[in-house]
């Protein structure tokens, strides 16, 4: 039986689906409370600016990605399975949650000012933890953490583009060959590992 969500958590949710869409400067405390039909002020009783909300949201979205790299690292003893199975889930999530592919985006292309002043960096760890899952891959023990982490970063942006851009894929060619795409998508991408 799932526990019913906190008064908190339906802020962090309903944060999480409109930074997604709107940015985090196209999003509001107001806008998040609106959605809930409360006012601003019960979202600053549990959030004393937008951006602790936002950190929060960023902060779930880490664990989310972070459980995702366990999993993979937990699934297999061979490395090589490793990061295929760390792919096929990371890939598998953003389909079924598409809120965080958004945000994801939204976060690399709407960080210009908060970038420069950031001191936590919520998605390293992942990240750190992603790099050395290739590292870990033969053929990979030699070569450098920087070529890792731009691979690593080719691998997440595929992913990412692949799970916000379905609609539009659907409109180009439709449904039926975007289909028939998804289905060559991650062999494709595990070819070129």
């Amino acid at each position: 039986m799932e526990q019913p969500r906190s008064a908190q958590q339906k802020f962090i949710d309903v944060a999480l689906t409109l930074f997604s869409e709107r940015g985090f400067y196209g999003t509001s405390l107001a806008d998040v409370a609106k959605e809930l039909g409360l006012t601003k002020q019960s979202v600053l009783h549990h959030f004393r600016t937008k951006e602790a909300l936002y950190a929060e949201v960023l902060r779930q979205l880490s664990v989310r990605f972070e459980t995702i790299v366990r999993e993979a690292q937990l699934a297999a003893t061979a490395p090589e399975d490793r990061l295929e199975i760390y792919v096929e889930k990371l890939h598998l999530h953003l389909q079924a949650e598409p809120r965080d592919a958004r945000l994801i985006a939204r976060e690399l292309l709407d960080n210009l000012d908060r970038a420069a002043t950031s001191r936590t960096w919520f998605l390293k760890s992942f990240l750190d933890e992603s790099v050395a899952l290739l590292l870990s891959r033969p053929g990979w023990q030699d070569r450098s953490e920087d070529e890792a982490r731009a691979v690593v970063y080719q691998l997440i942006g595929a992913i990412n583009y692949f799970a916000v851009s379905e609609a539009t894929l659907n409109g180009i060619w439709g449904e039926q060959r975007t289909d028939a795409m998804a289905e060559q998508f991650l062999p494709t991408l595990l070819h070129k590992l």
